[in-house]
């Protein structure tokens, strides 16, 4: 009995001092880096991957079952983003006003994913994308204009930046 309380301790000790020399793993960086380009580095959005992001958000919103189809494109070059809707008949005025600005919400949170020069949207403004990037929406009811918004690269964002689907069903 003794023999085996014995064997016992010496085997947790052993455990134990095992433990306590093995090393730990201890990460390289104390804090992550996060590069920024320099301002005079081109940008160079990953259109699809935008598309794919921002339509993630907009069906994830729920509350836009209107929408018969959605497509995002864009030119790195020409500086201009391009967003068009296809949506049903007789959606409020409402409806597509609150659905555009949500997409701007989406598209200025995808670029500054992509690339940390592009300030992220407050309750006051959207960000300075539309200082770098023009922004062309488009919402068609099949072959019908519905409506068409052309921000040039430079303006501003002729949406409410508080709006939200709360305001408007109040």
């Amino acid at each position: 009995m003794k023999i085996n309380k014995i064997l016992l301790f010496t085997i947790m000790l052993q455990v134990l001092i095992l433990n306590a020399c093995k090393p730990s793993y201890k990460s390289p960086l104390e804090s992550p880096a996060v590069t920024k380009a320099s301002e005079d580095t081109p940008y160079k959005f990953d259109f699809e991957q935008m598309e794919e992001d921002v339509g993630t958000d907009i069906q994830s919103a729920g509350i836009y079952g209107f929408i018969n189809d959605f497509n995002l494109t864009g030119d790195n070059d020409a500086q201009k983003i391009i967003v068009n809707f296809d949506i049903e008949d007789n959606v409020s005025d409402s409806a597509i006003e609150i659905l555009l600005t949500d997409t701007m919400r989406f598209i200025v949170d995808e670029a500054n994913t992509q690339d940390f020069r592009i300030d992220g949207y407050t309750n006051e403004d959207f960000g300075n994308l539309c200082n770098i990037f023009g922004v062309n929406l488009i919402v068609k009811s099949g072959d019908k204009l519905i409506t068409e918004y052309n921000i040039e690269k430079g303006d501003s964002v002729p949406f409410d930046p508080t709006l939200t689907i709360e305001n408007i069903t109040g």
